[in-house]
């Protein structure tokens, strides 16, 4: 492309961007709207981010961005007029919404010359004075508080808070992110430490700290005696008489993972009759391990429209065993997180059909609140029946020169005593 080709693309994308700005501007304001008026409060619901994800078809993380942005909309009005005129991301705005409320105008510049990542760096580590010691000063100021002179007792700071998180991404691949207190950091490097010294003197000289997180891992796994609880935590392959396999969560395994693995195994075969695996029916009401496993990886999940509860989940049967007579079978057991197992129960949350249909097809499951409407199954955004209005303001990219942290500076207000 040439560089006039080249500067009518990026025009263009700046057009998009902004109009995309000013959309995510509007559903921000929809969303101060369901906070203000408790509009999310629906049966079944779990929290704002559960009614947004469901509604607008949206990840939870993005969800719970764009709640964040607007719990503090009214503390920074600068950033979301420029927000609202497209001329923000809705990244930047929800960094620029962490600052505190007298840095709204400085913030808002400055949120739309630096890219996110560096808009981050500022946020997470300039040392801002909160906006309750600022209101403490003015108190102080106006003769309502007196103002203490005398310097603070040192402070040792604050205790970072242990937690953990984990999940695949696109690709299966495992992505583990911690933060541990100072003493629990010390007894996990010490494990880890521990761990690897005994796989090097295993002889093996290209040991890493990955796999001294999974030999604690496997040593943790060895030490469950109980055979029920041994088994419920079983790592299941799933294998298709395609040879395709996947984990209990539907992600495909590799060739070269499947071929290690099936080197040694304990294979459980499921007995099918017509393409449906063999049940149990009337003869069981405690759902055997095997035909759970089936269910969990059939579900990968709560069914319930919305809910996004993937761990933890309970086998329910749609027709209860002792009132209806249902038998124990995968079409009439369905995966529910606690949340809903109990609100079906207290008969706020209706369920009927056959589990095994996919959603959609006729006799398929169909959710139904405490009036007997039916819960869609995922969002419904209506078509477009028009060109969206134009943004009031112009997106202009950041731009992406090196950041001084130095150079920042935020004005503090200075309150006026009283005269």
């Amino acid at each position: 492309m040439d560089e006039r080709s080249i500067e009518a693309l990026q025009t263009s994308l700046a057009g998009v961007c902004g109009h995309v700005n000013a959309q995510h501007a509007q559903l921000v304001r929809l969303a101060e709207k369901a906070l203000a008026g408790d509009g999310w409060k629906q049966i079944g619901i779990h929290s704002p981010t559960h009614w947004l994800a469901w509604q607008a078809g949206i990840s939870t993380g993005t969800a719970q961005k764009i709640l964040a942005v607007a719990k503090g909309a009214e503390m920074h009005p600068q950033v979301m007029a420029a927000f609202d005129a497209g001329e923000l991301s809705l990244d930047q705005v929800a960094l620029a919404a962490k600052a505190p409320a007298y840095t709204d105008a400085e913030i808002c510049g400055l949120a739309k010359l630096l890219t996110v990542q560096q808009l981050s760096m500022v946020v997470r580590k300039y040392p801002f004075t909160t906006d309750e010691e600022i209101a403490r000063r003015a108190a102080a100021a106006d003769g309502d508080t007196p103002l203490e002179v005398s310097a603070p007792e040192p402070s040792p700071g604050p205790v970072a808070g242990s937690s953990v998180s984990m999940g695949v991404d696109a690709d299966g691949v495992g992505q583990v992110r911690g933060v541990l207190a100072p003493d629990e950091y010390r007894v996990f490097e010490t494990a880890m430490r521990e761990a690897r010294d005994a796989l090097f003197h295993g002889r093996d000289p290209d040991v890493t700290w990955a796999d001294a997180l999974i030999e604690i891992c496997h040593r943790s796994l060895d030490t469950v005696a109980e055979p029920s609880r041994r088994d419920r935590f079983r790592i299941n392959l799933y294998v298709n008489v395609d040879g395709t396999t996947t984990f209990a969560d539907n992600w495909r395994i590799p060739d070269p993972i499947r071929h290690r693995l099936f080197c040694d195994g304990t294979i459980t075969a499921v007995g099918l009759v017509g393409g449906v695996p063999v049940n149990v029916g009337r003869s069981q009401r405690i759902v055997p391990d095997r035909t759970r496993r089936l269910v969990e990886h059939r579900d990968l999940g709560c069914r319930v429209p919305g809910c996004s509860q993937s761990r933890w989940v309970q086998v329910h049967h749609i027709i209860h065993w002792d009132a209806d007579n249902g038998p124990t079978e995968t079409w009439n057991l369905i995966c529910l997180c606690p949340r809903h197992h109990r609100l079906h129960h207290q008969g706020r949350l209706g369920i009927t059909g056959n589990a095994d249909l996919t959603t959609g097809t006729p006799g398929a499951v169909v959710f139904t609140d405490i009036r007997g409407s039916p819960l869609k199954p995922a969002a419904d955004p209506a078509a477009p029946t028009s060109p969206p209005p134009e943004p009031a303001g112009r997106y202009v990219h950041p731009l992406g020169e090196r950041l001084d942290r130095r150079a920042v500076h935020f004005n503090e207000p200075h309150p006026r005593r009283a005269s």
